[in-house]
C-alpha cells in the first residue's frame, strides 16, 4: 500500500468528474456552458481545500454572485437559472472537500492501527506470557543474588466508554500514547505485559539493590496524566520465597 494514497484517490475522482463534465459540456446548450464550467471549477477546487476553507470559498462565491446579479439586473433574462446558480455555487466546493477529509481520517486511523500493532509486536509482551516469564525470572534472580522484584497491575476500566462516546479514532490515539509511554527506555529494568484489548497492563520492575524509593515508577505517573483514562493501579513486591500484599497506588 502507498504511504499516502489520498492524493491518488482524489485525482481519480477528479478525473471522473472532468470526464462527466466534458460529456455534459457537449450536451448542454451554449447558454448553459459558462455556468457549468464555473461550477465544475468550484467542485474540483474543493478537493484541495479543507472543509472550513471550502465553506469560506462557498460563502465568498455566494456574495460575489449576488453582487454581480444585483449590478446586472437589466441583462437578466433567465432568472430561475441564475437563482439556481446563486444557491448551488456555494455548496459546490464542499463535496470533494468532504471526500478528501474522510480519506485523510481513514488513512490516519489505518496508520494508528499499524503503529499500535508494531509496538505490540516488538516492544511489549503479551499478557499470556507473564506466568512463564515470572518463573524464568525467579531463576535468573537467584543467579544474580537478587531476592525481589515489583509487580505493577493496571486496569483501564473505561475502554468501552471511550470507544462508544469518543470514537474509535480517539481510542486508537490513546492506545498509541500508552504504548509510547510503555516503550520509553527507563533507568530501571522494566518488562510490560498487556492483553489484546489494552485494558490490562502488568509490569515487572527490577530496581537496583540500593534503590529504596517507594514512589510509583515514572511510567505510572505518565499514564495517570492521560486524563481520558480511568485507572485502577496496584503495586506489590514479589520475593523469591513469598510476596507482600498488594497496595493500591492513588
Amino acid at each position: 500500500m502507498q504511504k499516502n494514497p489520498a492524493p491518488a484517490l482524489v485525482l481519480w475522482i477528479i478525473s471522473a468528474q472532468v470526464f462527466m463534465g466534458i460529456v455534459a459540456y457537449e450536451w448542454l446548450p451554449a447558454t448553459y456552458r459558462g455556468s457549468w464550467i464555473f461550477l465544475l471549477i468550484l467542485v474540483i477546487a474543493g478537493a484541495y481545500l479543507s472543509v472550513g476553507k471550502a465553506l469560506i470559498l462557498g460563502l465568498v462565491m455566494f456574495i460575489s454572485i449576488a453582487v454581480y446579479f444585483f449590478l446586472d439586473l437589466a441583462n437578466q433574462t433567465y432568472i430561475e437559472r441564475q437563482l439556481l446558480l446563486l444557491f448551488v455555487a456555494p455548496t459546490a466546493p464542499i463535496f470533494f472537500s468532504a471526500i478528501r477529509h474522510n480519506i485523510q481520517n481513514a488513512l490516519a486511523s489505518y496508520r494508528a492501527i499499524q503503529s499500535y500493532d508494531r509496538n505490540y509486536q516488538h516492544d511489549i509482551l503479551p499478557l499470556t506470557a507473564l506466568k512463564h516469564f515470572q518463573d524464568q525470572l525467579k531463576k535468573l534472580l537467584q543467579l544474580t543474588h537478587k531476592d525481589r522484584y515489583e509487580v505493577v497491575s493496571i486496569k483501564i476500566s473505561n475502554t468501552i466508554l471511550i470507544r462508544e462516546m469518543l470514537g474509535e479514532d480517539i481510542w486508537k490515539e490513546t492506545q498509541n500514547k500508552i504504548m509510547e509511554i510503555l516503550s520509553t527506555e527507563r533507568d530501571s529494568v522494566i518488562y510490560h505485559f498487556i492483553n489484546e484489548e489494552l485494558s490490562e497492563i502488568k509490569s515487572i520492575v527490577i530496581h537496583e539493590e540500593n534503590n529504596i524509593d517507594n514512589s510509583p515508577p515514572l511510567f505510572i505517573q505518565q499514564l495517570q496524566e492521560l486524563t481520558v483514562l480511568k485507572l485502577k493501579i496496584e503495586q506489590h513486591t514479589e520475593y523469591l520465597s513469598q510476596s507482600k500484599p498488594a497496595r493500591e497506588v492513588p
